[in-house]
This record gives C-alpha cells, structure tokens and sequence, in this order.
C-alpha cells in the first residue's frame, strides 16, 4: 500500500488512541486478516484472493480494469491489477492465500472482476469486526471469525467457474516440502512439461516460479519481526538479497517489508 506507507512516515505513535495502528493476524498457512483504518493504495497485483470488509457505514472505492466501484463489501480474486481508496475509512481484509483449500473457489466467485456484497450480509459478526480493527479480538478466536466471514460470499455469490479436480492433488504435491521444478511436477502428475505449466496457470492463476515466490514469502513473514535484518531474513527465506524481497513485497502488496515490521505501524498476532 504504497500511499499509505508514505502518508505514515510521520504518523502519530501508536499510543495514540485516535489513531489505530494496523492489525494482523495471522491464521495458519490458509491466510491472515489484515485491518486499517485507512489506507490509500496505487495499483497491487497480490497472489492471494480477498474479502474487504467496511468497519463502520462509509464505503470504499476499488480501481480496475478503468473501472471506480464504491462499496462496504467485496470479494478480489487474485492478481487482479487494482487500487483501493479507503481514507479514513476502516476495514478488515480477509486474505486467502494460494496455500488455502479455499483459493479456488475465490477465484471462481470473483473471476477477473470485483464481486460487491450487501455490508448487511456480514451483519452477524458486527462486534468481531469492530474487535478486529481494534485489535483487541483474541488471536485465538480469529480463525473462527475467518471462517465465519469467508463462508458469507457462498451464500450470495453464484461461482463463474466449477474448482478444479485436480487441485488438492496439485497442492499436495507443491505443499510437500520438496522444491519441485515444472518437469518434477510433469512427472507426479503424469503429463509433459507444457501441459504441468498450463494446469499451474489454469488450477491457480500463476507459475510455478510465482507460487515458490509466495512460499518464500510466507518464510518472510514468519521472520519479519525477528531481530534479523532485512538481508539475513530475504537470505533465509530463499531470495537472492534484500532488494529482490523488497521488490516482490511491494509489487505484491504495495509497501515495503521495512513498513510491515515497524511495531509503530503494524501489530502482529499468530492465531495458534
């Protein structure tokens, strides 16, 4: 969120009540909730799909393809080119990320486009929303909350495309711990070389280079706010230095790495 990080360099402390710092909380490998109570981004291309929820009544604006929508709720699948304007306007993003059972059928909800919900939908879980942008929700109720939001868009949205069959098998096999290469995949799926790379392409809307770049970015996150530096944890996570870290971290989410582990700016909670 490259505005955002500009606009707080000079932020208040985070001891400033009127002035919530941004929250995560991270759930597992399937995905992490993100709140903030504003934030103004240029164009992202982030791996993993969202659902953004408004805190209160004001709405937000999505940017893509030419295109302004302005809504309390949506579903982004991923790798969608798009800018968000919430100033001043707080709001939980749930992010399911390419490791998560749950990727694909975002994907399908909101295939190349931005799918708006009613704010209403979401109205049972107004008090753990609110808990969430505050921080102040216990990491261990945040996966049930996660949940509980994630199941809401099932409810209304009608899938533009049926999950593939051969995805769990294909998560398996990248999720096993082996750095398979595309022939290593050709070979477990029993197809050629092109065909491993289409299924990749087709399955979860990226390369294999890009999925690898994800899984090396979960590794960052698990370090970012270790007293390792910046080139100790890009070199731990697999990237060739920091430069290569923090270009993949802002193309993919719009601010730098040295943003995200500012205690001033972010609080981060592991959720179990």
């Amino acid at each position: 969120m490259g505005l955002k990080y500009q606009e707080q360099e000079t932020a208040l402390p985070a001891s400033a009540a009127d002035h919530p710092i941004d929250n995560v909380y991270i759930v597992g490998c399937s995905g992490f909730i993100y709140t903030a109570a504003s934030i103004v981004s240029e164009e992202t291309r982030p791996p993993s799909a969202a659902l953004i929820v408004s805190v209160g009544a004001a709405p937000f604006r999505i940017t893509f393809k030419g295109k302004a929508l302005w809504t309390r709720a949506a579903v982004i699948p991923p790798f969608l080119a798009r800018g968000l304007c919430a100033r001043d306007v707080p709001v939980v993003c749930f992010h399911i990320t390419p490791g998560s059972p749950r990727y694909a059928g975002f994907r399908a909800l909101a295939r190349g486009g931005v799918a708006p919900l009613e704010r209403d939908f979401f109205k049972d879980i107004d008090a753990p929303l609110e808990a969430l942008y505050q921080g102040r929700l216990a990491p261990a109720l945040a996966p049930e909350i996660y949940e509980q939001a994630l199941c809401v868009p099932f409810r209304h949205l009608t899938p533009q495309s049926q999950p593939d069959s051969r995805e769990p098998l294909i998560r398996e096999l990248l999720e096993s711990g082996r750095d398979l290469t595309l022939t290593d995949l050709a070979r477990e799926l029993g197809t050629s070389y092109f065909w491993a790379s289409r299924l990749m392409s087709d399955v979860f809307g990226m390369s294999l280079r890009d999925y690898k770049s994800w899984q090396k970015l979960q590794r960052v996150f698990h370090l970012l706010h270790s007293k390792r530096s910046i080139t100790e944890i890009a070199h731990a996570a697999g990237f060739t230095d920091s430069a290569h870290l923090s270009r993949t971290y802002q193309r993919w989410f719009g601010q730098p790495p040295s943003y995200s582990r500012n205690r001033n700016n972010v609080r981060v909670m592991r959720c179990g």
